[in-house]
């Protein structure tokens, strides 16, 4: 059965290839993931929902970490009952995880969800990570040692929400947040405590491990976790064990087979190195650029000057150049050369051991396709061959892979629809290595997609009367898309200009673009779009605002709805209650936070309010608004 398994599964690729020039239709990635979101969701809720925990024996919280992942990615709402189901336990079980898969999926999750209420418990988690770390720069499957009851119960008490200190901010930069106190404590603690069974010299680790250690400790980074010299190792780590062939292995030493997915695992370990390294330059230039030197040929990141013939245009941002290092040119070889071999149906190793193992495999090849922006792999356009054999192998059920996949069906249904969405979970990472004048189009083209634009599509915007905003175009349509795309884009060392020309900019486009922006952007980047689209939309007339707050974007009601509460206007006091029982929850936090600014007064909603209840606070705040309008 198991050879049935894997002949189908070759069969499956190799039919996709042969179907070759036939572009995945974005309305079928759009059906896929929504079929697929639904019965992730039903997985957490409703009749016969198996739980938080069913199905993940030995897993724990992770595949339920995973699975709300792929939701937030996919743009189902914080407030949608699955994920706050999901959020309700992975905050619960974070104090006593001690597994790095686990405790690096709490982290990426938290991070994702944007609560900055969770800003400690992140801290916490990622202290954890620096703890479990070895003297190889990886990580093993036990992180830290159990966490003792008694621990547990002080961090819940000690961790509460609280205003965090911040470093002083750099010009044009936001300030970056400083360890909280009581996470300070339980890092010395976890230093002295000599509980940490992986931060042994020799101890076992892999590569898998190890790359979800990454991810926790780069996203970290924003969260003021002090964690360079933890990259530094894992730097150390990719650049001393990358086979000869560009290739890395599961575990480091002899006698071990490369394989794609840990070669992705590589690519990514030797990404932060060389992001953190442009950083560095980049903050440290002369204001007087001196002659440029020749790089040393046995400098691991050297790069050596373009091949006869080829346009020097190519590299004029640098990113190119960035992807060109020879390290990081060995590894995007071996992964297409594996990629490739799998479409073809050849025996690629580990990854055809099992037909589950695809989804990961896909899911790696994204991740590594995204963040160095590259589109194809192989020769291949790894979008649209992943994407087609997504869609013809997902289950009628809307999940994908066999039940019985390790962690459950949740885990394989996960990565798949990271796949589809083109999710970005380390949008500060992959802008460094992105092209900003490319053309990126959705699933279906030649080109690289945006980030997150298999998730869904914009919807479209109703001009309001008098408001003299137009509807939101799909995507590449119009200037307001090419805007929003050359933001969603711009470099790390470009964003704030970029972000404050479009919010300063005269023109409905730019107000289009900025919107079509947030969608499509995540983590610090988004947060500071929402802000800077507030900002602008304080420039409207009355009229204007109180149409765009009965837009049918909601990005554009909450930006609307803040807009109104800065101007510091009592006119708009009356539209702003009637967000309260608004459909999107941001739309609804907004409302109530810009009634309490403009009247010092608070009849609710709570956080997280029923629909019911925020009908009661309407009502609540309609009736002392009569009574005391002016």
């Amino acid at each position: 059965m198991a050879r049935f398994l894997r002949l189908a599964g070759i069969a499956a690729w190799f039919a996709i290839f042969s179907s070759a020039g036939r572009a995945v239709e974005p309305k079928d990635v759009d059906a896929a993931i929504k079929k697929g979101t639904d019965r992730l969701r039903s997985s957490f809720t409703g009749p016969g929902a198996q739980g938080i925990f069913a199905g993940s024996a030995g897993f724990g919280i992770g595949p339920s970490a995973l699975s709300g992942i792929a939701l937030l990615e996919a743009k189902v709402p914080a407030n949608d009952p699955a994920v706050k189901a999901i959020t309700e336990a992975i905050r619960e079980a974070s104090y006593k995880e001690d597994r790095t898969y686990q405790i690096a999926l709490c982290l990426v999750y938290l991070d994702v969800l944007e609560d900055p209420a969770d800003v400690p418990l992140i801290q916490m988690l990622a202290v954890r990570l620096l703890a479990g770390q070895n003297a190889q720069g990886g990580w093993s499957y036990i992180c830290v040692g159990a966490v003792p009851n008694d621990t547990q119960q002080w961090l819940k008490a000690n961790l509460k929400i609280q205003q965090l200190e911040t470093e002083p901010a750099t010009p044009g930069k936001k300030p970056t947040p400083k360890l909280h106190p009581n996470v300070e404590k339980y890092r010395a603690a976890l230093a002295n405590g000599g509980n940490n069974p992986s931060a042994i010299a020799g101890s076992g680790d892999d590569n898998s491990n190890t790359q979800f250690g990454i991810l926790g400790l780069w996203l970290a980074r924003k969260h003021g976790v002090p964690v360079e010299a933890a990259l530094n190792a894992v730097e150390r780590r990719f650049l001393a064990s990358q086979d000869p062939n560009g290739a890395w292995a599961y575990n480091l030493g002899g006698g071990n087979a490369g394989s794609g997915s840990m070669t992705a695992a590589g690519l990514l370990g030797l990404a932060v190195g060389v992001a953190r390294r442009d950083t560095y330059r980049e903050k440290n230039k002369p204001r007087k650029e001196p002659a440029k030197k020749k790089g040393k040929a046995d400098d691991p990141f050297f790069s050596p000057a373009a091949p006869k013939g080829e346009p020097e245009k190519k590299q004029a941002d640098g990113t190119e150049k960035l992807r060109r290092t020879a390290p990081v040119q060995r590894g995007l070889n071996a992964l297409g050369a594996y990629f490739s071999a799998k479409v073809r149906g050849v025996n690629t190793g580990p990854e055809q051991m099992s037909p589950e193992r695809d989804y990961y495999f896909l899911w790696s090849v994204e991740r590594v396709g995204v963040i160095f922006g590259v589109d194809k792999m192989g020769g291949l356009d790894w979008y649209d061959v992943g994407a087609t054999w997504l869609i013809k192998n997902q289950n009628a059920n809307g999940s994908w892979g066999p039940t019985n996949s390790p962690g459950g069906s949740e885990v394989n249904t996960s990565f798949a629809l990271l796949f589809l969405c083109k999710a970005d979970l380390l949008q500060d990472l992959s802008s460094k290595f992105r092209d900003p004048s490319a053309n990126e189009l959705r699933a279906g083209s030649s080109k690289a997609a945006p980030t997150n634009t298999g998730a869904t599509t914009v919807s479209p915007m109703p001009k309001e009367p008098g408001t003299g905003i137009k509807p939101l175009p799909s995507p590449m349509e119009d200037e307001s898309s090419r805007l929003a795309s050359r933001l969603v884009l711009a470099p790390a060392k470009d964003w704030t200009k970029a972000l404050e020309k479009v919010r300063d900019a005269k023109g409905g486009d730019y107000t289009r673009g900025l919107v079509i922006a947030i969608h499509k952007l995540n983590g610090t980047r988004k947060k500071e779009a929402r802000e800077a689209l507030a900002e602008r939309l304080t420039r409207m007339s009355a009229q204007t605002l109180k149409g765009m707050m009965g837009s049918e974007d909601a990005e554009l009601r909450r930006g609307a709805v803040l807009a109104a509460a800065m101007r510091d206007d009592k006119a708009h006091v009356p539209d702003l209650i009637d967000r309260l029982t608004d459909a999107d929850a941001a739309v609804v936090r907004a409302a109530h936070a810009g009634l309490k600014s403009l009247t010092s007064k608070d009849f609710g909603p709570k956080a997280d309010a029923s629909k019911e209840e925020c009908k009661v606070a309407a009502t609540a705040w309609k009736a002392w608004w009569a009574k005391n309008k002016r």
